[in-house]
């Protein structure tokens, strides 16, 4: 018997492939990334290596408004929740990211994304 995952959005999603820069502060360094999906509850993305990551990290997301926008500022990331960690490959990781209350603010000590 096959059984159908019931799609857990609260907002309709948007296929949108677009680079991306994560935050994490744990470790104090960016990650690379492309995003596979958008709506305004969250964000699913792609970053190109293995990393163990944990449900409910904090990271700060920044995603390029161009295709080819080489650099994003520390103003334009988001506080995100990490909602799911698919396991893909072992050569990338993917994740479901949930957009944080933006009334919280970026920590002063983010330093600049490029």
């Amino acid at each position: 018997m096959i059984t159908i995952e019931r799609d857990r959005r609260e907002s309709p999603r948007v296929s949108l492939t677009r680079p991306c820069k994560v935050y994490r502060p744990r470790s104090q360094k960016y990650h690379a990334g492309i995003t596979s999906d958008l709506s305004s509850g969250g964000a699913c993305i792609r970053l190109s290596q293995p990393i163990e990551y944990e449900i409910g990290e904090k990271l700060y997301l920044g995603i390029a408004q161009k295709r080819r926008q080489a650099l994003l500022r520390s103003h334009d990331m988001v506080a995100t929740e990490i909602t799911r960690i698919l396991p893909i490959s072992t050569q990338e990781t993917v994740l479901g990211l949930r957009f944080i209350d933006a009334s919280q603010g970026l920590p002063e000590s983010l330093p600049l994304a490029a």
